[in-house]
């Protein structure tokens, strides 16, 4: 069999014609599939809840990833962790109200558990507008939202930092008392 033939390089003209490719512009009216992370066509990078604080930063440093879910056991969803919350004082927070080092947290004690995660369904996303999305997380106070088949199986993800980043504004996602019993669970934490 013949090999291919080759060209060597040394030849050619070296300039590489690069085409720029720009993120789609997006406005709050536009669908809000174009925000969602599909886990159907892009894995969702996961994290081992006993990760350090400080592994789980390296980490998401050099994978160049903002989130991780986080799991344990058999792969069981239990939180999402984010890099904003390894770079707050969240983690300093916790490692105060532990009573230990920082260098002593894991991803478990700083991720956002499953039980303050909200989510909705993949077919009512995709008849939704990012806005729709920015109403629901700014009144959550939810920095995610899960999105679910019909079976309620976790086919993606929504974060409120990637349409803060890809429509270039703030959104409010600050916890938000919906009850007397929000509040009375607010004032609880904070006197502890």
């Amino acid at each position: 069999m013949k090999p291919v033939p080759s060209i060597p390089v040394c030849r050619l003209n070296h300039k590489l014609t690069l085409t720029n490719i720009q993120t789609p512009e997006l406005t709050p009216t536009s669908p809000a599939n174009k925000v969602f992370i599909d886990f159907d066509s892009r894995q969702p990078m996961v994290i081992d809840q006993t990760v350090s604080v400080d592994d789980a930063a390296y980490l998401m440093r050099i994978t160049h990833s903002k989130i991780k879910l986080v799991v344990g056991r058999n792969n069981q969803l239990l939180g999402i962790v984010s890099v904003r919350d390894i770079e707050s004082v969240k983690v300093l927070a916790a490692a105060s109200a532990m009573g230990v080092a920082r260098a002593d947290l894991t991803v478990k004690d700083i991720m956002t558990p499953t039980v303050r995660l909200q989510g909705i369904y993949r077919k009512v996303m995709e008849r939704a507008r990012i806005s729709d999305l920015v109403e629901v997380l700014e009144f959550e106070g939810a920095s995610y939202l899960l999105v679910l088949e019909d079976n309620e199986e976790i086919c993606g993800l929504i974060s409120a930092d990637e349409i803060a980043h890809r429509l270039d504004r703030y959104l409010d996602i600050e916890p938000v008392a919906h009850s007397f019993n929000d509040v009375f669970s607010a004032l609880k934490v904070s006197n502890h």
